[in-house]
This record gives structure tokens, C-alpha cells and sequence, in this order.
């Protein structure tokens, strides 16, 4: 059988390759000249060709079952290196992106350092104002979207007319978040000059000057003007169709959305958790975006294939080293069946035998 066929066997079964060596090693049979008179190993016998053949053979398979592998393993690392361009990108990109989540968590846990005791907005604040706020806004909109489909408007331009209404009212309320931090900054205020080395960057938020506040008493009194706009409009428009005693209550009503809209901007308001939450905001997408340029199809696509072909090559190495030592075991199998030539073993004294030991270039042992 030949080297090739054996190999063939190989890719079906390495059970039936085996056996096919140990068949042709038993059919192995050495021609008897002169009968060994001693046991060990005859003192007068070099390497024989059945050893150098077997010994040639475990090289060659230490060869050939690495090509194998390098054929094996072609196509993934022709797909890896397919993806080199595209990865480099991207990993590009990647230490990029890594500087900026460290620098982005780093201004993060600064601000909350030095402005954490600034925190004047309660846990779960921020929450309550955007559930209230449409609420709010809504309750406006259906108050005359009603009145209006009542009065005989087509629905759903009624429903546009009404919900820019109600979304006028809401907004007038936003007034008061100016306030509250208006009032907070003016807590806040201090010398520019006294403000530590990790207070400078945010020196905007305790040097706040009353410069502002001409302009928010203008916002308020348009805040105020809306809400009385409105009041007095959905008032008309109720009372033309309900009565005056219905036009009034929503009127009133209407008005106390605009204020109750005021009181939950000034309640949620606070600059400095704002700023904190835009800073952890920060970090949070950075690392969002870090994570999901680290788990990219490219990146996950060449790591496969680099791996698999690794893992090709490491299996087909390990096979040749594994039919190598298979080889040298069939050369001392046919020496054992043939003791009348070879001797039952190793003379005494000698360490290491015969068995195992590399050919030298010219078959010398």
C-alpha cells in the first residue's frame, strides 16, 4: 500500500489507516540467513532497511500532514487577509474611540467629584417631569380639540389648531426652570478668585451675574401672555357653544395647566445635575459606540478565520508528529516479529536503544 492510499484512508478514518499499517508491517517478513545465537540486539547490526524505510516515512509524514494543513487552512487565511484592510480601520478607529471613552468617563467622574454636592434635584425628578409634561400638554389639546370638533370643525385640522394650542400652554410653563436656576446660581455665587483648581472649569456656574435676569422677566411675561391668550380663547370658544359657566372652567382650567406647567419645570429644574447627566450621557455613548466598533462583523470575521486556520495548522502538525511516532512503532513492531534476525531487545548497558532514534543524512543511525 502506498503513502498516498494510507493518507487517503486517513481523511476517512485514522481507525482504518492504523490498521492498514499494522496489516502491511505484520506482512513484513525478513528472510532468516543464520540463526541468532544471543538474545539482545547482534552487536554486528547497523541501522536495517526496514528501519531507515519506517524512519523515512515518520519524516515524511511529519512533512506531509503540515501541507496538508497549510492547504486546509488556505482559504481562511485568504478571507482573513481579505479583511485586513477593512480591520485596520477599524482598529484605527477603535484607539480612537478608546481615548475618548476614557477621557469622556474621566470628565464624568470629575464633575461628580467637585459638583456632587452641588445636587439639588431629587433621584427619579428628572423622570417625573417628562411622564407630568405630555400629560399636561395632552390634557390642553383635548380640551379643545373637543370644543372644536363641537363647533363643527373638520377633525383633524381641529386636532392640529389643538394640539399647537395645548403645546403653547406647556411651554409657558418652561419659564420656571429658568427660575429655579436663577435662584440656585445666586446660592451658588462666589468670588471667581476663590474657586478651587478643580472649580475653574465649571466657574460658569457659581459666577452667574443678574445679567440674565432682565430677559427671563421678558420670557415670564410672555409666559404670562400666553397663558392669558389662551385662557380667554378657550373661554370664548366653550362659552359660544356650553355656556358661560362651561367657557369659564375651561378657561380656568387651561390657565392652571400652564402654571401647573411652571411649577413641575421649576421643581425638576437644576443646572448642575443637568450638567452631570450630560457628562455621563457622554461616557455612555462613547462606550456604546467603543463596544459596538470592538463586536463589528469584520473584526468578528477575521478573528474567526484567523483562528480557525491556526487551529487547522496546529491539528495537522500534531497528526504528522502523530504518525511519525506511529511510524517508529511499526518499525519496532516488525524488529519484535522478526527476533530471530533483530534479537528480543536492547543489549544491556545501552540507554535508549535503537528505537526512537533520528537517522542522520546517509542513513547512518
Amino acid at each position: 500500500m502506498t503513502t498516498m492510499e494510507l493518507l487517503s484512508r486517513i481523511r476517512r478514518s485514522p481507525a482504518d489507516a492504523a490498521e492498514a499499517w499494522i496489516a502491511e508491517a505484520d506482512a513484513i517478513s525478513i528472510p532468516r540467513i543464520d540463526e541468532a545465537s544471543a538474545q539482545p540486539r547482534p552487536s554486528n547490526l547497523g541501522v536495517s532497511y526496514v528501519e531507515q524505510e519506517y524512519r523515512a516515512r515518520a519524516e515524511e509524514q511529519e512533512v506531509a500532514w503540515p501541507a496538508r494543513g497549510e492547504a486546509a487552512a488556505r482559504p481562511f487565511q485568504t478571507r482573513a487577509q481579505g479583511l485586513d484592510r477593512q480591520t485596520k480601520a477599524i482598529e484605527s478607529l477603535l484607539t480612537e474611540k478608546e481615548t475618548e471613552v476614557r477621557e469622556t468617563r474621566a470628565d464624568y467622574r470629575h464633575a461628580a467629584h467637585v459638583l456632587g454636592s452641588f445636587v439639588r434635584r431629587e433621584p427619579g425628578g428628572k423622570l417625573r417631569y417628562w411622564l407630568c409634561w405630555p400629560v399636561l400638554w395632552f390634557g390642553d389639546t383635548a380640551g379643545i380639540w373637543s370644543a372644536a370638533i363641537t363647533n363643527g370643525d373638520v377633525p383633524y385640522v381641529a386636532f392640529g389648531q389643538a394640539f399647537s394650542a395645548g403645546l403653547a400652554a406647556a411651554c409657558a410653563g418652561l419659564v420656571g426652570s429658568e427660575l429655579r436656576d436663577i435662584r440656585m446660581a445666586r446660592a451658588r455665587q462666589c468670588d471667581s478668585e476663590s474657586l478651587s483648581k478643580d472649580e475653574q472649569p465649571y466657574r460658569h456656574l457659581f459666577t452667574a451675574g443678574a445679567g440674565g435676569l432682565r430677559i427671563v422677566k421678558l420670557i415670564g411675561c410672555l409666559s404670562l401672555l400666553v397663558v392669558a391668550l389662551l385662557a380667554v380663547g378657550i373661554s370664548a370658544l366653550r362659552s359660544s357653544i356650553e355656556g358661560d359657566a362651561s367657557g369659564l372652567t375651561f378657561g380656568l382650567l387651561a390657565g392652571a395647566t400652564a402654571i401647573g406647567s411652571g411649577l413641575l419645570g421649576y421643581a425638576a429644574s437644576d443646572q448642575v445635575a443637568d450638567l452631570l447627566a450630560h457628562y455621563r450621557k457622554c461616557a455612555r455613548r462613547a462606550e456604546k459606540e467603543f463596544l459596538t466598533l470592538a463586536g463589528s462583523k469584520p473584526l468578528r470575521r477575521r478573528a474567526a478565520a484567523e483562528e480557525t486556520a491556526r487551529s487547522l495548522h496546529a491539528e495537522h502538525k500534531l497528526l504528522g508528529q502523530a504518525a511519525g511516532r506511529f511510524m517508529e512503532f511499526l518499525a519496532a513492531r516488525v524488529q519484535r516479529r522478526n527476533s530471530q534476525v533483530f534479537g528480543h531487545g536492547v543489549p544491556a548497558g545501552e540507554q535508549n536503544g535503537l528505537i526512537g532514534r533520528k537517522a542522520r543524512r546517509g542513513g547512518a543511525a
